[in-house]
C-alpha cells in the first residue's frame, strides 16, 4: 500500500517516531525519553498514526483520540494458538507479525529493557514466546538491593574471567548471564522443531552486542518491530 504513516514504538525506557511512506520504507524520526514524551504533538498525524506501546498511561491517551493501537483484541495476521492475547504486549504481536515476511517456523528476540522471544510456527501461528530481564534491568537489580554495588553502563564486551575488580565481576555476572541465558532458551526452542529450519531474528536496541555472543542469528535491522506495525496496520485495513 502506498499510505504514508506515522509510526510511534512506545517502549519502557524510550518512545521511537518513525515516517513510513509506504510498506517498506522507514525513516528514522526522533526518540524520546518516554517520561518526556507528549502525546499531543503526534496527534495531528490523525488518521494516518499508528501506535504500539507498552505504556499503558500513554495507550489510554491515543486511543482516545482515536489511533489505531497495536491490541491483542484486534483482527491478527495469525492464529494465536491457544495464547491469551489480552496479556500479550504490543511489541511482542509488533514483532511475532514481522516474523510471517520470511520463512517459517521463526523466532524474534527482541533485546530491549526486557528480552522478549516470539515464536511463529511453519503454519503461521503465534505459539508464544519468553520474557527476561535485559543487561540494563540486571544491573538496576544489583544496585538497587545491595548496599555497594554502583549502577553501571552497558559496555560492548564481557571481560575475561575471573575479574579482578567488582565492575568486572558484576559486568561478568549480568552479561554472562543474559548471554547464557538466551543461549538457553535458543537449544530448547530448537528441540521444539527442527533446528536447521529455525530461523531466529534479533531486533531491539541492545542487540549488537548479543550478536556478537550468539550464533546462528540473523540481524533483523532498525526497523524489524516497526515493519510488524506496519503490517498490523495494513491487515487491519485491507478489504
Amino acid at each position: 500500500m502506498a499510505h504514508f504513516l506515522r509510526i510511534l514504538n512506545i517502549g519502557n525506557t524510550h518512545v521511537q517516531v518513525f515516517d513510513s511512506p509506504r510498506c517498506g520504507e522507514y525513516v528514522r524520526g526522533e526518540c524520546f525519553p518516554t517520561a518526556d514524551f507528549d502525546p499531543q504533538k503526534q496527534v495531528r498525524y490523525l488518521p494516518a498514526l499508528a501506535v504500539s506501546s507498552v505504556v499503558p498511561a500513554l495507550t489510554g491517551q491515543f486511543r482516545q483520540h482515536g489511533a489505531f493501537i497495536v491490541s491483542g483484541k484486534m483482527k491478527l495476521p495469525f492464529a494465536p494458538s491457544g495464547l491469551d492475547l489480552s496479556t500479550v504486549g504490543a511489541d511482542r504481536l509488533a514483532n511475532a507479525a514481522a516474523l510471517l515476511d520470511g520463512p517459517l517456523p521463526a523466532l524474534s528476540i527482541d533485546f530491549g529493557t526486557a528480552i522478549t522471544f516470539e515464536y511463529v510456527t511453519q503454519d503461521r501461528q503465534f505459539a508464544g514466546g519468553a520474557i527476561l530481564p535485559g543487561r540494563m534491568l540486571l544491573r538496576q537489580a544489583l544496585h538497587d538491593h545491595t548496599a555497594q554495588l554502583p549502577l553501571l553502563p552497558l559496555y560492548d564486551a564481557i571481560p575475561p574471567l575471573p575479574g579482578q575488580n567488582t565492575v568486572d565481576a558484576m559486568r561478568i555476572g549480568t552479561d554472562g548471564a543474559a548471554v547464557g541465558a538466551v543461549r538457553s532458551l535458543i537449544d530448547q526452542w530448537k528441540n521444539v522443531c527442527k533446528p536447521e529450519s529455525l530461523r531466529i531474528v534479533a531486533c531491539g536496541g541492545d542487540r549488537a552486542f548479543f550478536l556478537n555472543h550468539l550464533e546462528g542469528v540473523t540481524d533483523g535491522g532498525d526497523y524489524f518491530t516497526v515493519s510488524g506495525i506496519r503490517r498490523l496496520w495494513e491487515f487491519h485495513h485491507a478489504g
